[in-house]
């Protein structure tokens, strides 16, 4: 089936019917309303050829279909917004750049603000300027409102902090290895490097605000690398022993290791890859981050149903697109796994040139998904990176399906809960055959269950790999 995408001057991205339920829900439309003027949407478009179509036409469509279905008045308050498909480009000086919630949540991060609320903020202020129709706005401008944001949410302290971030800015300088620029100390890389060895965001931050506040009663103004890395780790003994601070010292030298380091985290629909690869990433400062459902959409795009019919399908219905067995004899299990197994291979084409390309440009990356086969991802620059597999799995067979249920809700019905529960069945068949594998293959199995524990054994996965093939990468320096 056709599939339309949003044409930006970044690329192209899949069409979100969320979107477009996002943007009318504030205005008080009912959910089912709202996803039926979605629904519309996107088959005239289908209707229309429109499978490329830029933000403005989209617009155009939307406000159409929008008065026809929910009348002029919906369509009027609707059009003095900027929609969440639209970008709001901020200015500075000659320079223009799209505005990134994540970028001013790593700034309110720097300025002290916890991990939750500084995406919360960003949330709202992004939310402000699309109400308020904002298309453009300077840098200094958007501060205002950023400001104003934290004031109306936190209070005038948390405001003046914002504001005073930069106010040491310089002061404190970290120096590199000979021959390396000094960067300024930032509480949020600490705490960031902190959070990867399993502290709380609070917790790490707040040693953050330690350190800085002892070297700048110290007088300090410029403090070494590994001189830094000597007084975290003495505080982190004092304050949650040995095996803590080894941890840290093995995490930060990976960092700074001439190998990157390759995360590979499998597991079927549901279990929570995708939050836990997210969780890991941020707190090993890893920034590229590779779903396989990605790669399988860039195939799909590029190879028609007739020419690979099981990309087209869901991983746990690609037996459907199978040529049947002659002979009679093969069960619904076989069928099942093979089906599967023939689009794992496939996509494992696009993962295994992704590894490729990043050991070759000694990039740090993560790859996750149902597609992400240890078996199949051979490649001949392995030894060029530190490779970690693991597996995600979910025993709670209750727990599983609600996790369907609790997407369906969140996703606006984007991806609704009854194609994964009607084929429940296949999925748990998979992950049955993963984790045999993974006990087969030696590969660490993670529980689903608690992301907070995911997280915490995923670390220890990655600290006991690093023990056993690390050795002179890890040293203390």
């Amino acid at each position: 089936m056709a599939e339309v995408f949003v044409r930006l001057r970044r690329g192209r991205w899949p069409l979100s019917k969320g979107l477009l339920v996002e943007a009318l829900l504030p205005l008080g439309v009912p959910l089912e309303a709202a996803q039926a003027v979605a629904h519309t949407v996107e088959e005239r478009l289908k209707a229309e050829g429109q499978l490329a179509v830029p933000p403005r036409v989209l617009r155009k469509v939307f406000l159409e279909e929008v008065a026809r279905a929910l009348g002029e008045e919906v369509a009027d308050r609707l059009s003095r917004q900027t929609l969440p498909f639209e970008e709001i480009l901020v200015l500075q000086g000659r320079k223009r750049r799209p505005f990134s919630k994540g970028l001013l949540a790593r700034s309110l991060e720097e300025a002290g603000f916890s991990l939750k609320e500084a995406h919360d903020l960003a949330k709202e202020v992004e939310g402000y300027l699309r109400q308020e129709g904002v298309r453009q706005i300077s840098a200094r401008r958007l501060e205002e409102v950023v400001a104003q944001v934290v004031g109306r949410a936190l209070g005038k302290g948390a405001r003046r902090r914002y504001l005073q971030r930069q106010a040491f800015a310089g002061e404190l300088f970290v120096e590199e290895e000979s021959g390396e620029p000094r960067m300024p100390f930032s509480k949020g890389i600490l705490a960031q490097s902190l959070m990867g060895i399993g502290f709380s965001p609070e917790r790490a931050y707040r040693l953050a605000r330690e350190m800085e506040k002892a070297l700048r009663q110290e007088g300090r103004r410029v403090i070494r690398r590994n001189e830094l890395r000597e007084r975290v780790y003495q505080a982190l003994l004092k304050e949650a022993g040995e095996e803590v601070a080894r941890r840290y010292l093995l995490l930060r030298s990976l960092r700074r290791s001439a190998r990157p380091v390759h995360i590979l985290i499998g597991g079927v629909t549901g279990v929570g890859k995708s939050v836990l690869a997210s969780a890991l990433a941020y707190r090993l400062g890893i920034t590229h981050i590779v779903p396989s459902d990605a790669v399988r959409e860039v195939f799909r795009a590029s190879l028609s149903q007739d020419l690979l019919p099981t990309l087209h399908l869901s991983t746990f219905e690609a037996w459907k697109a199978l040529l049947p067995d002659l002979s009679g004899e093969e069960s619904h299990e076989v069928r099942v796994m093979r089906g599967f197994l023939d689009q794992v291979a496939r996509v494992a084409v696009g993962l295994r040139a992704i590894q490729e390309r990043s050991a070759l440009e000694g990039t740090s990356i993560v790859l996750e998904g149902v597609h992400v086969v240890p078996r199949y991802l051979e490649h001949p620059y392995r030894e060029r990176v530190l490779t970690v597999p693991m597996l995600v799995v979910l025993q709670d067979e209750k727990l599983h399906r609600d996790r369907f249920l609790l997407r369906d809700r969140e996703t606006a019905h984007a991806r609704p809960q009854e194609k994964y529960l009607t084929h429940f069945a296949e999925i748990r068949l998979i992950q049955e055959h993963l984790l045999r594998w993974a006990q087969e293959e030696g590969i660490p199995v993670i529980p689903g269950e608690d992301l907070d524990e995911a997280v915490e054994k995923a670390l220890e996965v990655l600290v006991a790999y690093l023990e056993a093939h690390g050795s002179r990468e890890v040293a203390r320096a």
